[in-house]
């Protein structure tokens, strides 16, 4: 099967892009033979998104989210591939419970990974695993703080040996930097919090500390680091500091980037999240960071609840919020202002994932790549409304926002699996 799409602008050039099969098999300006053709009408083409960071949950929290639903909010969102996280229920600490994984995530209409919890108590498992050699298997992830459902460590020896494993098996140590017991101090001092309290409470010094452990145990090693959701300014000035001494990798959420704490007082807690919203100065970084090159990449940490539990008071109600279908329009947003360029957008969002994970042959538009490509039209205006999800979640703290920038279409490995319609 051969389907040609006619007039895309990819490098903003008008060109056509020949699908065969699953490949893009040609790019330029003939017009080859072909079963189908596609007009993109000189819209923009980029590379289908790679978000190296979300919460699919499905399994036993199936009513919070599930992979048909996922998916379907990935498409939304120009999302092509997920790397699932671990803290699930049963959370993937073995080969057992990956395998139960394995089996639901069949239903996925995207491309998935899945990203291995590493344990003070679960090495051997882990091993066991990477000894399989397993393709669908992405990176370790390690938890310095609890959240939601998963087991943290704070032993500097344990952290030591999940680093020189993800440095034999060639796996980068995804870690959310928060330390257990930094936050549980900070926490203790609070006596009838509220979700105004929770940058205090998982207090950016949390985060900082839980940095600078970590590289300083990267530099020892010598393995990958990817700093998951970064948060705060200092974490930006020590990554950076330290780009050159380690293999240190820097990922930042939406969220941190767009918004902060002041949002609570309408958000309240749709935007409750791990780490927490911080500060318009931190924002104000994240961004310098993005445009300096510190920042490696965007993750949605997509972390969907049931909108009845988020209604619970501030110390029963989960962190975290949908993110997969707000993810890129909030960022072409920020192209369409002026505040990073379209190719930046390509590194932050495909390119530079494909690279730090060693995806093959995904996350660039080159013939011989996958044909996992997301359609923008940079005029459509949106409004962000929670109970027109796809996904379960139907809340967000962005409830109301208005931007400019959306998906018109998104293919996965060359089939059209969204097109955007008319409301």
């Amino acid at each position: 099967m051969k389907t040609l799409l006619k007039n895309c602008k990819i490098n903003n050039t008008i060109q056509n892009l020949l699908i065969n099969d699953k490949i893009i098999s040609y790019i330029g300006k003939n017009t080859p033979a072909c079963n189908k053709e596609i007009d993109i009408n000189n819209l923009t083409i980029i590379p289908g998104l790679i978000d190296p960071h979300t919460h699919i949950r499905d399994l036993k929290q199936a009513e919070k989210e599930d992979w048909t639903s996922a998916s379907n909010a990935a498409l939304r969102g120009g999302t092509t591939m997920v790397f699932d996280m671990p803290n699930t229920r049963p959370p993937t600490v073995n080969l057992e419970y990956l395998n139960l994984k394995r089996e639901k995530a069949k239903l996925s209409k995207v491309n998935y990974m899945f990203n291995i919890a590493a344990t003070s108590l679960n090495l051997p498992e882990v091993i066991k695993i990477l000894e399989t050699k397993p393709t669908d298997v992405a990176a370790l992830k390690l938890f310095l703080a609890g959240s939601n459902s998963n087991e943290y460590v704070d032993d500097e020896e344990i952290i030591k040996q999940i680093f020189n494993i993800s440095l034999k098996y060639n796996l980068p140590v995804i870690v959310h930097t928060e330390l257990q017991k930094c936050v549980e101090e900070y926490s203790e001092k609070i006596k009838h919090p509220s979700v105004k309290d929770h940058n205090y409470m998982r207090n950016r010094e949390c985060s900082i500390k839980g940095t600078e452990l970590l590289i300083k145990i990267a530099i020892e090693t010598g393995n990958k680091l990817y700093i998951a959701h970064t948060s705060t300014a200092e974490e930006i000035d020590i990554i950076k500091a330290n780009k050159n001494k380690c293999k240190v990798y820097c990922e930042t959420s939406p969220h941190h980037l767009l918004i902060n704490k002041e949002i609570l007082e309408t958000a309240k807690n749709f935007g409750k999240v791990n780490p927490p919203l911080r500060t318009k100065n931190d924002n104000k970084r994240i961004l310098k960071g993005i445009i300096e090159g510190t920042i490696d990449t965007i993750g949605t940490d997509h972390a969907p609840h049931k909108k009845s539990e988020k209604l619970k008071i501030y110390n029963e109600a989960p962190s975290g919020f949908p993110g997969l279908e707000t993810s890129l329009p909030l960022l072409l947003n920020e192209v369409n202002k002026g505040s990073f360029s379209l190719n930046k957008l390509i590194e932050l969002t495909s390119l530079n994932s494909k690279n730090i994970f060693n995806i093959k042959k995904r996350g660039k538009i080159e013939e011989g790549y996958f044909a996992d490509l997301t359609v923008i039209d940079f005029n459509k205006t949106w409004k962000i409304e929670a109970k027109k999800f796809n996904t379960k979640a139907k809340y967000s703290p962005y409830e109301g926002m208005t931007g400019k920038g959306d998906i018109n279409m998104t293919f996965v490995n060359g089939k059209l699996k969204y097109k955007q319609t008319i409301n």
